[in-house]
């Protein structure tokens, strides 16, 4: 038993909260104060949990022959809880998110902004993770190659960051013609020579063809004046 609290728990349900759901459960349509005895809480905070048990779908009230009993719903509303707790979760990290773009543009992209180089396989895992947390819903793509290895490690990259923003916009330059069935990545072509990919969010990342490696380059005029002349070629393609 006291694993399965443990794990209620963990669905962030308070200890009380667990004492009396369990105690909901077992005792079946009930009166405050059998729910009471039961836990050895007092009547009046009983009630209260009770209230907040309500407010999950975790209880429910019923009327019986002027009589008000309270029954604790199937554990399978248990999933609603979790489903709860996750866009909790997922509004929390859009909050730290905004948060940290806040931060970077008052403290570090203001004046001389910061370069990094990530090397070898695990530094472009770390510019792919980078880059699916972006605080803005804009991604401009200008490859030099359609690669379909690296198109779909993109798309992955705008499905997180979908999933985490609502609603994303993505517009991609390659040498070749190359349509997308999703209405929110369109794609355009345009003779590039690049040699590599370079891709604007809140940051710029050039990632070049044949080295194992990427920059990062979090610096407002650099990333402004990028965007300009992305958007020129993407008006003239």
């Amino acid at each position: 038993m006291d694993n399965l609290k443990l794990e209620l728990r963990k669905l962030g349900l308070t200890e009380k909260e667990v004492e009396v759901y369990l105690a909901g459960l077992e005792l079946g349509p009930t009166s405050v104060q059998e729910i009471a005895s039961e836990v050895e809480i007092s009547r009046p905070t009983v009630y209260n949990i009770i209230e907040q048990l309500q407010d999950k779908d975790l209880f429910t009230k019923l009327e019986e022959d002027n009589k008000t009993y309270y029954v604790a719903q199937s554990p399978d509303h248990l999933l609603g809880v979790l489903e709860t707790k996750k866009k909790e979760l997922e509004e929390r990290e859009r909050e730290f998110v905004r948060i940290i773009a806040a931060l970077k543009s008052k403290y570090l992209l203001e004046d001389q902004g910061e370069i990094k180089l990530y090397k070898g396989d695990k530094g472009l895992e770390t510019i792919q993770e980078e880059l699916s947390h972006t605080s803005t819903p804009e991604f401009f793509v200008l490859s030099s190659e359609f690669e379909s290895s690296q198109a779909e490690i993109r798309k992955e990259i705008y499905q997180k960051a979908k999933k985490r923003l609502g609603e994303i916009k993505v517009k991609e330059i390659y040498p070749e013609e190359n349509s997308s069935a999703e209405d929110w990545l369109k794609r355009k072509k345009s003779e590039v020579d690049l040699k590599g990919t370079l891709i604007l969010t809140d940051r710029v990342v050039f990632i070049p063809e044949q080295d194992k490696a990427a920059m990062l380059i979090e610096n407002k005029l650099i990333l402004e004046m990028l965007k300009v002349m992305f958007k020129k070629i993407w008006d003239l393609s």
